[in-house]
């Protein structure tokens, strides 16, 4: 890459992390606990799916063309403690007494990540033999399936928990209407 081109993966991969960045920071400014939510269950989204990208597509293209092993090691490290700060929020409930706490911990987290990979590795990584283009185009491909996919999901969900709701409301319905 020239000093003057963009790289359309690192282009990708820091507005993600602008976007996680602005998440966290909306979260500490939010002051009701269902906006909150909101901003935990976006965040996870937004990180999960920038995660898989980086895990299964750009870490090992950047891998095989780099000598820093150390570095590579380190980053997926780092993923390896946001999954398990993300799986146990997500089967945490947002009235848990340690919930905001390990929100902010996973931002931390995130925010030290962030820093080692556009100091580090998108520098060192940028030198390398790689096709940036085609390796930008496969990871926007994948994000938008993996987005689709999530979104699917959560329609899912929410198709099912409005269906129980209406089932428990008739229900509750039927049953007042006996005893009356």
């Amino acid at each position: 890459m020239g000093l003057f081109t963009t790289n359309p993966v690192f282009d990708m991969l820091k507005k993600d992390h602008k976007k996680v960045q602005e998440l966290f920071d909306q979260f500490e400014s939010a002051e009701d606990s269902r906006s909150k939510v909101r901003i935990v269950q976006d965040t996870l989204r937004e990180l999960e799916v920038h995660a898989k990208l980086e895990e299964t597509l750009i870490y090992p293209a950047i891998r095989e063309r780099i000598e820093e092993e150390e570095v590579m090691d380190e980053a997926l490290e780092e993923h390896h403690v946001a999954h398990v700060l993300i799986n146990e929020l997500k089967r945490m409930k947002p009235s848990d007494t340690r919930y905001q706490a390990k929100f902010t911990v996973l931002g931390e987290s995130i925010k030290h990540h962030v820093k080692e990979e556009e100091g580090t590795m998108f520098p060192e990584s940028e030198k390398a033999d790689i096709n940036w283009e085609e390796l930008g185009q496969k990871a926007m491909k994948r994000k938008d399936t993996l987005m689709a996919r999530i979104r699917n999901e959560a329609s899912r969900s929410s198709t099912r928990t409005t269906t129980a709701r209406k089932r428990r409301s008739r229900s509750q319905a039927r049953r007042l209407k006996k005893a009356a």
